[in-house]
């Protein structure tokens, strides 16, 4: 009867601890816009900084992306092998996929802009 309780036990924390760890798998996305209220007040100036505070993001992005690549090998390299509940923190790289595209998106938005204000 004590080895049924310990089983019971046992299998209870490791579904608490996958259900805890489920919240860990990624962030959510925050997509800029790609078109803005304030587009046709914008100077050159404004676009060409909006424009190159966009690509800064966009390789803090892309960093941030392989940071998550990295860290899913260890999760399905170690981690999973030893305690396959972790499999649940995989982080497929989502946020960063569509924030990226976003960003590129925006940054178009951006230049057809500027080239119709010969900037």
């Amino acid at each position: 009867m004590p080895m049924t309780t310990k089983r019971i036990l046992g299998t209870a924390a490791a579904l608490v601890t996958a259900v805890l760890l489920a919240g860990c798998a990624g962030r959510a996305a925050a997509p800029v816009a790609t078109i803005q209220a304030t587009d046709a007040d914008k100077s050159c100036a404004a676009l060409l900084k909006e424009l190159n505070g966009n690509q800064y993001l966009e390789a803090r992005l892309v960093r941030e992306s392989n940071h998550v690549k990295a860290g899913n090998a260890e999760v399905a390299a170690a981690d999973a092998f030893f305690f396959p509940p972790t499999l649940v923190a995989y982080d497929k790289g989502k946020a960063q996929s569509i924030e990226l595209k976003a960003l590129q998106d925006r940054n178009a938005q951006l230049t057809r802009l500027a080239t119709d204000k010969g900037c």
